[in-house]
């Protein structure tokens, strides 16, 4: 019994003391408590936000991805439904539709020909290849170029030499710096016509452009005057003045156009006193005989 009332007696009195610690220990726990519950929600709403910014980047990541690919899909979309179009049509991989371009002589009929292409034809058997090379051996033809697309189309591009002078035979042909008669749909009448004589070569010719083609660029203002060459020979030719008062007799070999040099100076000084229908000899280099 007395083990009991001490035990008691301890009791009551560790009691309230235990009622006041468990007292003051409670309230740490609870304040404990509140504390770690405020920083979770804070925590779980910074988790929220960085993935709300997360999900945001990413989203323009995978847009910038996204556009391209669409971008891509419908352009190939597109064309396929094109290509069903021309399918349906009967347009694909056969040639309904052939545009010339660049040929300011030459006719487009006779560029095509040439090249062998027409509306009908089974685009397999057409060869681009063959068709440039057969242009490219037309005279006066610089440069061509042909394109087809699968809807049929072919594109037909050339270049053609400037004229330098006109010949008529079967309709107007061009002298080109080359010295090739190209044909023309349309003759230019500020040009001057070559009257050629029994026996002219087509080396004499090419020699003859290669006169011309020098007075057109050094000498423009003379090379206006030109109105008709007739071609005497070899290395002789009498240029004739469009306003008719004179001719001048030149050698159309001699690639340094000293005689055209000369006649620039002289011009101004002697052809007043000239008689109308003059011919002025310019053959020998540094002199003017009039006769």
């Amino acid at each position: 019994m007395s083990k009991m009332s001490k035990s008691v007696t301890f009791g009551k009195k560790g009691l309230k003391a235990g009622l006041k610690i468990g007292q003051g220990l409670a309230r740490k726990k609870t304040g404990r408590k509140g504390a770690n519950r405020l920083q979770r929600v804070q925590f779980r709403r910074e988790q929220r936000r960085k993935a709300i910014l997360g999900l945001g980047k990413t989203g323009w990541k995978r847009l910038a991805w996204v556009l391209p690919t669409l971008g891509l899909l419908c352009g190939l979309t597109y064309g396929a439904w094109k290509g069903f179009q021309a399918y349906g049509d009967g347009r694909i991989l056969t040639v309904n539709r052939i545009e010339v371009e660049g040929n300011h002589y030459w006719e487009s009929s006779q560029l095509l020909e040439r090249a062998g292409l027409e509306i009908g034809s089974g685009l397999p058997g057409v060869s681009l290849r063959s068709a440039r090379a057969a242009l490219r051996q037309l005279p006066g033809i610089q440069e061509v170029t042909v394109h087809a697309s699968l809807d049929g189309e072919l594109r037909v591009q050339v270049k053609e030499e400037e004229i330098l002078a006109l010949r008529q035979s079967d309709g107007w042909l061009g002298l080109t710096p080359t010295g090739a008669w190209m044909p023309l749909r349309t003759a230019p009448a500020d040009l001057p016509i070559v009257d050629l004589q029994a026996g002219t070569t087509p080396k004499d010719v090419a020699a003859l452009a290669i006169f011309l083609e020098g007075a057109h660029t050094r000498y423009p203002q003379l090379f206006e005057g030109f109105s008709e060459i007739s071609m005497r020979g070899p290395d002789e030719a009498d240029i004739y003045w469009r306003d008719g008062n004179f001719k001048m007799r030149v050698d159309y070999t001699n690639k340094s156009l000293n005689s055209l040099e000369f006649l620039s100076e002289l011009l101004p000084q002697e052809k007043a006193t000239w008689p109308s229908g003059s011919t002025v000899d310019l053959r020998v280099e540094g002199y003017a005989y009039v006769l």
